[in-house]
């Protein structure tokens, strides 16, 4: 069958095609309900990709990491409507989402029943399908509160409330953090966080962060902070709030070269993770999908507040822009 896709022609080039879609024996294909825009789609349509993938070319045309055009998206749900002959756990009407690079910017997307931690995963009952169409960047974001390091009564900055940032602050909070500290330099989002829970929200263009992580902590600098704004000015800034032996979480995806002054990491002890559950050993990723999801299922994360905009798969040149170029953007959503 032909479906309408979402394609990155050249950086800067956002563009509707159609494609003929074929389902394998081990295949499902979906028709999609949300598909997102997420931090590397707009990196990709920019132009910025990893150092190594321009040197690297795929082993699949189901991977973004190869040469323009590229088909866009991995973060969607929907419905499936075929299913293939050795497919047994899954069946017509079963309600999904994807977890991998199945080109979900589309009507309909073909992708493999789940394994390893890839393919479609079925939507938790009590789940809505629009936060459904986020299951893969909301199980990303659940699963790096949860392996934090968070404990009751800790302080926590978290640097960086877009959607990813809103979702960890929320995590941390459900924890025991007696005080959660978000940081961005868009307003909005400063605002948004506040009312998802936050206790305080600083602005770093305006606002004095080390100076107020430090009066909240009597001095010695904030339990827990998370990078989630993708630049060495945030990584920097939670280098410098941060207690002895406190522990870092990094979580965006940086592109460029930064420079960094990392003393107090071996000074100071501090313990340095990374928080990206779709890079973790596959054997267990599944797992952690089920764990993460079911808390949003339960209504204890809440998702759909962080929808900022939704358009038709007609206007996803539009939609990329404001994703791109709109600061108060959180989650940009295409709908079929």
């Amino acid at each position: 069958m032909q479906s309408r896709i979402v394609v990155t022609k050249k950086p800067n080039e956002v563009v509707l095609e159609n494609v003929d879609l074929e389902v394998g024996d081990n295949e499902v294909l979906v028709k999609t309900y949300m598909s997102s825009i997420c931090g590397t789609d707009k990196n990709y349509s920019l132009g910025k990709m990893p150092r190594e993938v321009l040197i690297e070319q795929a082993a699949s045309n189901n991977e973004a990491h190869h040469a323009y055009p590229l088909k866009m998206g991995h973060e969607a749900a929907g419905e499936i409507v075929e299913v293939g002959k050795n497919v047994t756990d899954f069946k017509v009407g079963d309600k999904v989402m994807s977890f991998g690079w199945y080109n979900t910017m589309a009507d309909y997307f073909v992708a493999p029943v789940v394994h390893n931690g890839y393919g479609v995963v079925k939507v938790p009952e009590g789940m809505s399908m629009e936060s459904a169409s986020l299951g893969e960047p909301t199980a990303c974001a659940i699963y790096a509160g949860m392996q934090s390091g968070v404990e009751l009564g800790d302080v926590v900055v978290v640097v960086g409330v877009g959607f990813a940032g809103q979702i960890i602050a929320q995590v941390v909070k459900k924890m025991g953090a007696a005080k959660v500290i978000c940081v961005d330099i868009i307003d909005g989002k400063l605002e948004l966080a506040k009312k998802m829970g936050a206790d305080i929200v600083l602005n770093a263009s305006k606002d004095d962060v080390e100076g107020v992580v430090m009066k909240e902590t009597n001095n010695l600098g904030a339990d827990v902070v998370i990078e989630v704004a993708g630049n060495d000015k945030a990584i920097q800034l939670c280098s410098d709030v941060l207690k002895h032996g406190g522990i870092m979480g990094l979580y965006s995806w940086v592109l460029e070269p930064t420079s960094l002054y990392i003393n107090r990491w071996h000074n100071d002890g501090f313990d340095i993770r990374t928080l990206a559950l779709m890079h973790r050993i596959k054997i267990d990723r599944i797992w952690w999908i089920e764990k993460t999801l079911q808390n949003v299922a339960n209504g204890m994360i809440h998702i759909d507040p962080l929808i900022s905009h939704v358009f038709s798969l007609d206007n996803a040149p539009e939609a990329f822009r404001v994703s791109c170029e709109d600061p108060n953007a959180c989650k940009v959503m295409l709908k079929s």
